[in-house]
C-alpha cells in the first residue's frame, strides 16, 4: 500500500514522484466482515464466509464482475482494481483486483486500500468546495497561463501579459487544467475549507463496509500557499482507495449524499438461520444543487475533456447511447517496485439519471496498453448490455 510519503510528491496529470507499490496487508478479523478470500460462485450467485462461521450471499453482479476481471486479465495489467456501486443504495456490483506483477495480492489489497495517490480525482472535492464554500459556479472564469503538467508560484497570480487564456471552472474540471483549479482555490478557498470538504467526502475517515477498508489519506498544507494550491489541483497530499473513489463519484451522482457501500445481500448463521443486517442512512456531504453542478462539470470530461477519446470514435461519434460523467487522474511515480504510471477514472452513468457509480485505477509500467477510462467505458457497456428489454428503453429515454 501507499506509505505516508505518497501524501507528499504524487502528481496529477503529469510528472514523476516517489511513492510505493501495493503490498500485502493483513486486516484484523471481525464477526461482521466478509472473508473476501472465500468468495465462491454458483451460476450467477456469489457467496462468502463471514468471520465467525456465518455465510453470506453477495450483491455482486456476475456480468459486471466477469467483464471487469476479463479486461484486467486480457491486458495483463501490473496492478489494477475496480469497484462498481449501485445508485442509490450502494450495493457493490463489482469488486475486482488483479496484479500480473504481484499475483499474491488479492482484492483486499487492491480494491480496499489507498495504494495510489488521488491525483486529479481530488479536483472533484476542490470543485465542490469552490461552489459550496467559495461562492463560485461552473461558469466562474479566470485567466491563466501554464498548468498543463505543473503548478508553479507564478500560476497563482495575475500576469496580464501572459495570462492570454481565460476559461471557466467547468473547463478546468473537464480538461483537468491545473492552473485554473489552483488559482481559483488560492483566491476563493482557505486550507480549512478545503480540508473540511475533503473530510466530508471521506478522506481521513473510516468507511463503514462489510470488509476492512483503510482510510484514504489527506494532508492539506495550512502554511504554504503554493503547496495548498497544488493539493487543490490534485498534485500532492492525498491518497485514494478504489472503493472510496467509487463513493466519491456516487456522492455526486446521489445528489450529494454518500451511500454506505455493502456487499452482503443476505447472511445466515452456521445453523442456517437468517441474520439481521445493519442498514445505514446515506451521509450528507454537499447540497443537491452543488452535487448537480459538479456532476455537470464531470460530464465534460467524457464529452470534450481528458476522457473524450475513450468515449468517442475518431469521427467524434459517441460510443455509448448514454452520457457518462467522470474524472480522470494521471501520474507517474518511482515506487519500491520500480516505475508505475497511475491511471484513474471515477464516474457514474447515465450522467443525468445515474444507476451506477464506479472507480478504476491502474498501475502500469512505462509501456502501457490501456487507460482507466477505457475500463470505465467497458463497465458502462456491460451494465447497459445486462439490462433486460423491458428496462433498457426506459433507461435510455430517461438518460437523453
Amino acid at each position: 500500500m501507499v506509505s505516508s510519503a505518497a501524501v507528499g510528491p504524487a502528481h496529477a496529470e503529469g510528472p514523476t514522484a516517489r511513492t510505493t507499490a501495493p503490498a500485502k496487508r493483513v486486516a484484523p478479523p471481525s464477526s461482521r466482515h466478509v472473508r473476501l478470500d472465500t468468495i465462491a460462485r454458483a451460476g450467477d450467485r456469489f457467496t462468502a464466509a463471514l468471520e465467525g462461521g456465518a455465510q453470506a450471499e453477495l450483491t455482486l453482479d456476475a456480468r459486471l464482475q466477469d467483464a471487469t476481471e476479463e479486461v484486467f486479465r486480457s491486458f495483463q495489467l501490473p496492478y489494477a482494481a475496480a469497484v462498481v456501486l449501485a445508485i442509490p443504495d450502494g450495493r457493490v456490483l463489482a469488486l475486482a483486483g488483479h496484479s500480473s506483477a504481484s499475483p499474491e495480492l488479492g482484492v483486499e489489497e487492491l480494491a480496499l486500500h489507498p495504494w495510489a495517490p488521488a491525483a486529479s480525482v481530488f479536483k472533484v472535492v476542490s470543485a465542490a468546495a469552490l461552489i459550496s464554500d467559495g461562492g463560485l459556479t461552473s461558469t466562474s472564469r479566470t485567466c491563466y497561463h501554464g498548468g498543463v503538467s505543473a503548478v508553479l508560484a507564478d500560476n497563482l497570480i495575475d500576469i496580464p501579459r501572459i495570462d492570454r487564456t481565460c476559461s471557466t471552472l467547468a473547463y478546468g474540471i473537464g480538461k483537468s487544467q491545473n492552473a485554473i483549479i489552483a488559482k481559483l482555490a488560492t483566491n476563493h478557498l482557505t486550507p480549512e475549507k478545503l480540508d473540511r470538504m475533503a473530510h466530508a467526502f471521506g478522506f481521513g475517515e473510516a468507511i463503514p463496509f462489510d470488509a476492512p477498508v483503510e482510510a484514504s489519506q489527506i494532508a492539506i498544507p495550512f502554511d504554504d500557499r503554493l503547496e495548498f494550491a497544488r493539493s487543490a489541483a490534485g498534485f500532492w497530499h492525498s491518497t485514494l482507495s478504489p472503493l472510496h473513489g467509487a463513493l466519491v463519484a456516487a456522492t455526486v451522482a446521489n445528489g450529494g449524499e454518500m451511500p454506505t457501500p455493502r456487499i452482503i445481500e443476505r447472511a445466515f448463521s452456521g445453523e442456517g438461520q437468517p441474520l439481521s443486517l445493519p442498514r445505514h442512512r446515506p451521509r450528507v456531504v454537499v447540497a443537491p444543487e452543488v452535487a448537480r453542478e459538479v456532476g455537470q462539470m464531470m460530464e465534460l470530461t467524457t464529452r470534450m475533456g481528458t476522457a473524450k477519446h475513450a468515449f468517442h470514435d475518431r469521427k467524434g461519434r459517441a460510443l455509448l447511447p448514454v452520457s457518462v460523467a467522470g474524472k480522470t487522474g494521471t501520474l507517474s511515480a518511482q515506487t519500491d517496485k520500480g516505475y508505475l504510471g497511475y491511471s484513474w477514472f471515477v464516474g457514474f452513468a447515465p450522467a443525468d439519471h445515474p444507476r451506477i457509480a464506479f472507480a478504476v485505477v491502474l498501475g502500469n509500467k512505462a509501456t502501457w496498453h490501456i487507460k482507466a477510462s477505457y475500463v470505465g467505458r467497458r463497465i458502462v457497456e456491460e451494465y447497459l448490455a445486462g439490462l433486460d428489454g423491458e428496462r433498457r428503453p426506459h433507461l435510455l429515454t430517461a438518460a437523453r
